[in-house]
C-alpha cells in the first residue's frame, strides 16, 4: 500500500516445501533510494544467518559504504553505454527519479523545481521492465520504515524490551522522510509486533539539503557568476564536499567553522562575506539557515506520529499510554547528529536512538522481514479506505441531488454510492481476507466475452468514508479485471425482468489477501475460488 518500497528477492521461506529449505536459501534485498540505493543478502540456512550488506561499488574504489549514488547517466554519443553510481559520469546524469513514483506528494517551497520529471521521460526502458528482463522474479515488497523496524529490533534484541512497549521509527532518507510505529504484542517464542497508526511522510530528505546549499550558492555568488558555475566541474566538488563532510559534520554550533572548495572557478572575492580564493567559509549560521526547514519538518512529523500514538493508547486504555520507549532514527540524514540534537529537545521523555549502521538499516531489514526467526509484524494500519462503487435504489430524502439512472429490469431509479470494506486506520491482520461482493446482471445468451468484468477498487484518503463517489474525496486505486470465462454457468441464476426480459445474474467474490506493502487479489463463487482476477495500476 505505499510507493516508498523495497524488493526482495524472496517470496518468503515459510511457504517453502521441506526439501526445498533444507538447501541454501538466499535472500536479496534492494532498496531503491532517492539519493543512495543499497543491497544486502543473507544465506537463510542457520540459526543467525548472517546479513551482508555489499560495500564494494564500481567507480568507488577505495571506499567501502553500503549504498550506492542513485545516478544514472546515458551518453548520446555512445549508443548503448551508460555510467551509474559512482562511476565517472561524461554528461548530464538522471537523479531524483524515486521521487516521481508519487507524484501527488506535495513538494515543500523551501525545495527548488527538479528536472527529474524531464529525466525520467529520457530513460530508454522502465524500471519494472528491466527488472523482468533481469529475471528478477518472484519480488516480495516490503514498506521501507517497516524494513527500518526489523533491522532495528534485531539490534536491540539484547536491550530490554518488554509487551506492550511502543516505538517510533523515523527513517529518513534521501528523498523523503517517513514514520511509523509498533507496539510489542509478544516477546516468545518469537518477537511480534503490531502497527499502532497509519504511518505518514513528508518530502524533507537530505536531497533538500544538497538544493538549499545549491540556492545558497547561487545567493552568494549572483546569477550571473552562478550561470557558469554550475555546470563546472568545481561546482560538482564542491557540491560534493558539502554532501560528505559538511552535512555530516554538523551538530548545530553556530560559531564551527566550514570550508566548501570550488576549484578553478575564478569567483570574485567577497571577503564580507567569507568567500576568498574560490573557497567559502560556512559559518555555523549559514549552515543551520539550510538545515532548519527540513529539521521543522521532520519535528513536526514526529511530533504528529508521537501525538497520535499516546491518543490512540489513551483511548484504548493501555498501561503504558503514556510511555513511548524510544524514536529511532534510521537512514542516511537519520545519522544527522544535529536532527538527533533537535528531536532530543522537543521530547525529552523519551529516548532518541540512531541504531549503529542505520544507513543500510533498509536493505537489511528487508532480508530479516524474510528469514523465519526474526521478529514478525501480525497488523498494520489501513492509511486509506478501500471499496468500490455499487448501484443502490435511490431514495428521495437522502440522494437528493445526486445523479439517478434508470434500471429496466427492475423499473426503479438507482444511484451510486460508495461501499467501503476497508476503513482508514483499522487493523489489518498479515494474511487476512476481505471478500467484496460484486454482482453482474446480463441479458441470456449474451456472449462469452461479456464474463470479463472491469470493476474499480476505489480509495480515499479523507478522515470519513465518503458516501458518494465525487473526484474531490476519491480517487482509483487500480482497475481489478475478473474472467469468469471458465465458470461452469450453473453458478449463475436466471430470472425474469420487470420488462419481461431473462436476465443471468453473475454473483461473486473479489477477494483481498493482506500482505506486506501490497494487496493479493483472487475470486471466489459460492466460497470456492475460480476464474482469474488481474490488477492493472495506472
Amino acid at each position: 500500500m505505499s510507493t516508498d518500497s523495497t524488493r526482495s528477492e524472496s517470496p518468503g521461506l515459510d511457504g517453502l516445501p521441506t526439501a526445498f529449505q533444507s538447501e541454501d536459501q538466499l535472500v536479496i534485498a534492494l532498496d531503491f533510494g532517492t539519493t543512495f540505493s543499497g543491497v544486502a543478502y543473507a544465506f537463510a540456512n542457520g540459526p543467525k544467518p548472517d546479513v551482508i550488506s555489499i560495500m564494494d561499488w564500481p567507480g568507488l574504489e577505495g571506499f567501502q559504504q553500503p549504498k550506492v549514488p542513485t545516478l544514472i547517466c546515458y551518453d548520446a554519443n555512445e549508443p548503448g553505454g551508460f555510467t551509474w553510481g559512482g562511476q565517472k559520469h561524461k554528461t548530464d546524469v538522471v537523479q531524483g527519479v524515486k521521487l516521481l513514483l508519487d507524484p501527488d506528494q506535495p513538494r515543500p517551497v523551501y525545495l527548488p523545481e527538479s528536472t527529474a520529471r524531464s529525466d525520467l521521460r529520457r530513460l530508454a526502458k522502465p524500471a519494472i521492465e528491466a527488472a523482468k528482463l533481469a529475471g528478477i522474479h518472484p519480488v516480495t515488497l516490503i514498506k521501507e520504515p517497516e524494513a527500518a523496524a526489523m533491522y532495528t529490533l534485531h539490534k536491540m534484541q539484547d536491550k530490554a524490551l518488554a509487551v506492550g512497549d511502543a516505538f517510533v521509527i523515523c527513517d529518513a532518507g534521501g528523498g523523503t522522510v517517513d514514520l511509523i510505529s509498533y507496539e510489542i504484542t509478544q516477546l516468545f517464542p518469537r518477537l511480534e509486533l503490531k502497527e499502532l497508526v497509519p504511518g505518514k511522510g513528508g518530502m524533507a530528505g537530505s536531497l533538500g539539503l544538497n538544493k538549499r546549499f545549491e540556492e545558497a550558492v547561487k545567493n552568494l555568488v549572483g546569477e550571473e557568476q552562478f550561470f557558469h558555475l554550475r555546470k563546472s566541474r568545481g561546482f560538482t566538488l564542491a557540491v560534493q564536499q558539502f554532501d560528505r563532510s559538511v552535512k555530516t559534520a554538523f551538530r548545530g554550533d553556530l560559531y564551527e567553522d566550514y570550508y566548501v572548495n570550488f576549484p578553478m572557478a575564478r569567483l570574485n572575492d567577497d571577503p564580507d562575506r567569507n568567500l576568498i580564493a574560490n573557497c567559502w567559509n560556512m559559518k555555523g549560521c549559514d549552515v543551520k539557515a539550510i538545515f532548519d526547514p527540513l529539521i521543522q519538518d521532520i519535528e513536526r512529523l514526529v511530533d504528529e506520529q508521537v501525538n497520535l500514538v499516546t491518543m490512540k493508547r489513551v483511548a484504548d486504555g493501555h498501561p503504558k499510554a503514556d510511555q513511548i520507549k524510544a524514536i529511532f532514527l534510521v537512514g542516511g540524514f537519520g545519522s544527522s547528529q544535529y536532527l538527533k540534537s533537535c528531536l532530543e529537545k522537543d521530547h525529552l521523555e523519551i529516548q532518541v536512538i540512531q541504531p549503529h549502521g542505520a544507513w543500510g538499516a533498509i536493505a537489511k531489514g528487508a532480508v530479516l522481514s524474510q528469514l523465519p526467526q526474526e521478529a514478525l509484524i501480525v497488523s498494520n494500519q489501513a492509511t486509506r479506505h478501500y471499496g468500490v462503487e455499487a448501484t443502490s435504489l435511490f431514495e428521495e430524502r437522502t440522494d437528493k441531488g445526486q445523479m439517478k439512472h434508470f434500471d429496466k429490469s427492475t423499473g426503479k431509479y438507482r444511484v451510486a454510492r460508495m461501499t467501503w470494506y476497508i476503513h482508514r486506520g483499522e487493523d489489518l491482520l498479515r494474511e487476512q481476507t476481505i471478500k467484496f461482493p460484486f454482482f453482474r446482471s446480463l441479458e441470456d445468451g449474451f456472449l462469452d466475452r461479456r464474463l470479463i468484468f472491469r470493476s474499480e477498487l476505489i480509495q480515499s484518503e479523507c478522515k470519513t468514508a465518503p458516501i458518494y463517489p465525487s473526484p474531490s474525496s476519491t480517487t482509483i486505486n487500480c482497475v481489478l479485471t475478473a474472467d469468469l470465462r471458465s465458470v461452469d454457468r450453473s453458478h449463475f441464476k436466471k430470472r425474469i425482468g420487470v420488462d419481461g426480459v431473462t436476465y443471468v445474474d453473475v454473483h461473486f467474490d473479489l477477494v483481498i489477501t493482506i500482505k506486506p506493502a501490497v494487496m493479493k487479489f483472487s475470486l471466489e463463487i459460492n466460497g470456492k475460488e475460480m476464474g482469474t482476477v488481474n490488477a492493472k495500476y495506472d
